[in-house]
């Protein structure tokens, strides 16, 4: 197979110390941590942004950072190291939420795209709604509530402004209806090809197709022939999981390794591995080493570029 394997990694996501201790917090550690995947060929880096939980509090552990500049500092130092393609996360309430009710979907974005030293390539954002309770299977309840939502014309907004800012969108999808939403986005000439697609499943929050060959292909097959698309694995295996499903996080990223899909690791998805609490790294080597393994090479940052569409330098009037 000579389609080369783009690797992604979430470093971080909401993933505390005691979860895993190899987690990076700070901006610092965030940047070495990038860097040391990048050696090792990941090409995307996904991250979320800490503060102090308390002033002079070093612990870095539950408090977001959702503010451009937040996310700037933290890409100023991975740039600095190495020439991966770092996006953030959704904005959080707060100042952050009220500013994006005033100024439509993630102002963050729109403001990372337009910083002449950062010019942001990408963003992953949700399509459509879905339920993302989490289910206890040992308690046998609910643990989790929440509905995630976007509406058409809050898409249809933000897609536009994508468009005219030249940065390249990617969309997590849970429901075959969401791969149509993307279609209609794609016939409305809001989104250009190729989609990038990022198929979030999940044993422990009951949406969407089962994660497993027949849930990826009932996903995968809503796409025409015509559409150029690359696709993802976007597997969550928190500690409140179904015992009886096994690691569907790694063989999640096998089945993407052999049906033509990208590598998306990271102890942001997964804080541990039978057990063993392995670092951002040995996750990245341990993948790609899957990958080689079955003839398929692992993508360059700039490889991982033209295969998406990506696009380096911000456009004039990107805010």
């Amino acid at each position: 197979m000579k389609k080369k394997v783009i690797i992604e990694v979430a470093l971080n996501e909401t993933v505390v110390r005691r979860e895993n201790p190899h987690v990076p917090l700070t901006p610092e550690e965030i940047a070495e941590d990038a860097y040391q995947c990048y050696r090792e060929g990941a090409s995307i880096i996904h991250f979320h942004n800490r503060v102090p939980d308390k002033p002079d509090d070093g612990s870095y552990d539950s408090s977001l950072a959702g503010s451009a500049e937040h996310y700037a500092e933290t890409m100023r130092l991975i740039r600095a190291k190495c020439d991966v393609i770092p996006y953030p996360t959704y904005t959080y309430p707060g100042a952050a939420g009220r500013e994006e009710a005033e100024r439509g979907m993630h102002p963050h974005v729109k403001a990372l795209r337009a910083m002449p030293d950062i010019g942001l390539e990408t963003f992953v954002l949700h399509v459509g709604a879905t339920n993302i309770g989490r289910y206890d299977f040992k308690a046998g309840r609910f643990v989790y509530d929440r509905v995630s939502s976007h509406t058409h014309e809050q898409m249809s907004q933000f897609l536009a402004w994508c468009l005219e800012s030249g940065l390249q969108p990617g969309f997590i999808v849970r429901e075959p209806g969401h791969v149509r939403h993307l279609l209609m986005y794609h016939e409305m000439g809001l989104l250009k090809e190729p989609i990038m697609v990022h198929l979030n499943m999940s044993d422990s929050v009951p949406y969407g197709p089962m994660p497993d060959a027949a849930g990826v292909l009932s996903l995968l097959d809503m796409f025409p022939p015509h559409i150029r698309y690359e696709w993802f694995p976007h597997n969550y295996t928190t500690f409140v999981h179904d015992p009886a499903h096994g690691d569907t996080h790694r063989e999640l990223n096998v089945l993407a390794v052999a049906m033509g899909g990208h590598i998306r690791t990271g102890l942001g998805d997964k804080p541990e591995w039978d057990g063993e609490q392995l670092s951002n790294v040995e996750m990245v080597r341990r993948m790609a080493a899957v990958a080689r393994a079955v003839g398929r090479e692992i993508a360059t940052p700039d490889e991982a570029r033209a295969m998406l569409g990506y696009s380096r330098a911000p456009a004039r009037n990107a805010a």
